[in-house]
């Protein structure tokens, strides 16, 4: 290291004694992040301790590639992150979700931290804050995933060298193990069987049995999304291209300096400027009071589902006798958009009256891929029809040309017809 008075090699960093107050300053530059210069800067108020710090700065710049040139709290980046990073390519709901668990876990837990001074010890911290507030397993490995995902973008910044909340680091929370219900295809048969003389609920719990589609999935069907084909062939297509979600406002106002918000409302909802954090590039329609159509979850979620047998006469039967909604949704009530909260209250209480288990909705999925595992359909099929990411294909659809598809679904309405006929 040279002396006080040498003179040191381009790149290696510099030291300098302040006029103001004696403070020896050391200083290094780093990689420019576009035209903008930079440098890393610490004060030290002794020579040697400067020299210190120094080599620890050069040797973290050499192993890391860059220097965190800032020390914003967690949660100055974490609100950061939202707005600037995550809100461009989140989908809305998983967005709200996000900002959901950062506000009421992370922040509580670990927000004050400064960013660079992260450890591993907080991210434990942050896991003991989340199981001593009653967060299921699922939600504290959600948890670490958020702000893992922050800080992977924190580093892509240059504002921390390391994300402590790897699995070089830390291990991720583990989930629980449990058996989600699913219904048998006796159970099936008896529900369809059930609510075969109510229109409304036979059309939806045929969708949800007979064709795998998740909630959103389903009310979000469109009257041109469904094509019956030929009659007389009795197979259809029907294309899953959007979901319908109740998403959540954002206050427009700005937050007030005081705290709080401008407006001096809580909920976001009546904030007179509120508004949808739609992000850039992604497509979303409002239908009716909070209830807005978008895309898809995921690239393989936007397939197509081959319509045929029981469900086929299903949905024909549906669309004789009932009157398109001006929103152009395939499943409606009096025109409206059916609520995901109402449907899920139909759904447990159609299972009451048919004497049945009372399983979560969701569970609907769940039985469509056991029971189309138990008639031995090949894992590819299967994944095609239930639109997992796994089955995503090089043109990014799902065609029914796939005669594999139409025999799967096919066979799984031979084998709850028998049920429904003999009830």
């Amino acid at each position: 290291m040279p002396t006080k008075t040498g003179r040191r090699e381009k790149g290696t960093g510099s030291i300098a004694q302040r006029s103001s107050d004696g403070m020896w300053i050391a200083s290094i530059t780093l990689p420019s992040h576009g035209s903008k210069r930079r440098r890393k800067v610490v004060a030290r108020k002794k020579y040697e301790d400067a020299v210190k710090a120094l080599r620890e700065m050069r040797r973290e710049l050499d192993k890391a590639g860059d220097l965190a040139t800032s020390s914003p709290t967690l949660a100055t980046w974490l609100d950061t992150w939202l707005t600037r990073v995550a809100a461009k390519r989140l989908k809305p709901r998983t967005l709200t979700t996000y900002q959901g668990y950062i506000e009421r876990v992370i922040v509580p837990a670990i927000g004050k931290a400064r960013l660079d001074k992260l450890t591993p010890t907080h991210v434990h911290t942050l896991h003991d804050y989340a199981e001593t507030h009653g967060l299921s397993s699922t939600s504290t490995l959600q948890v670490h995933a958020i702000l893992r995902v922050a800080l992977r973008d924190a580093m892509r910044e240059g504002k921390v060298t390391t994300n402590v909340a790897d699995r070089d680091h830390v291990a991720a929370p583990r989930k629980a193990v449990t058996k989600r219900g699913a219904l048998t295809a006796q159970q099936a048969g008896t529900l369809l069987s059930s609510v075969a003389s109510i229109p409304d609920e036979a059309v939806h719990w045929s969708i949800a049995l007979l064709a795998g589609l998740r909630q959103g999935e389903r009310l979000g069907i469109t009257a041109d999304a469904l094509d019956l084909g030929d009659p007389e062939k009795r197979e259809g297509v029907l294309t899953v291209s959007w979901q319908l979600q109740r998403l959540r406002w954002a206050h427009g106002c700005g937050k007030a300096k005081t705290g709080g918000w401008t407006c001096g409302l809580t909920r976001a909802g009546a904030c007179p400027q509120r508004t949808m954090p739609i992000p850039a590039g992604q497509e979303a329609t409002e239908v009716h009071g909070g209830l807005w159509l978008t895309r898809p979850k995921s690239r393989a979620g936007w397939r197509e589902v081959p319509v045929t047998g029981l469900l086929y006469d299903v949905l024909e039967r549906h669309v004789a006798a009932t009157t398109p909604a001006k929103s152009g949704l395939l499943l409606h009530r009096n025109g409206l958009p059916v609520d995901p909260r109402d449907d899920s209250a139909a759904w447990h209480a159609a299972l009451k009256r048919a004497g049945l288990p009372d399983v979560p909705l969701h569970s609907a999925r769940h039985t469509t891929a056991t029971l189309l595992h138990e008639l031995g359909i090949p894992e590819h099929t299967r994944v095609q029809i239930m639109g997992h990411s796994s089955a995503t294909t090089t043109a990014g659809y799902t065609h029914v040309a796939d005669p594999l598809m139409r025999d799967a679904l096919g066979r799984l309405g031979t084998l709850l017809a028998p049920q429904i006929e003999g009830a």
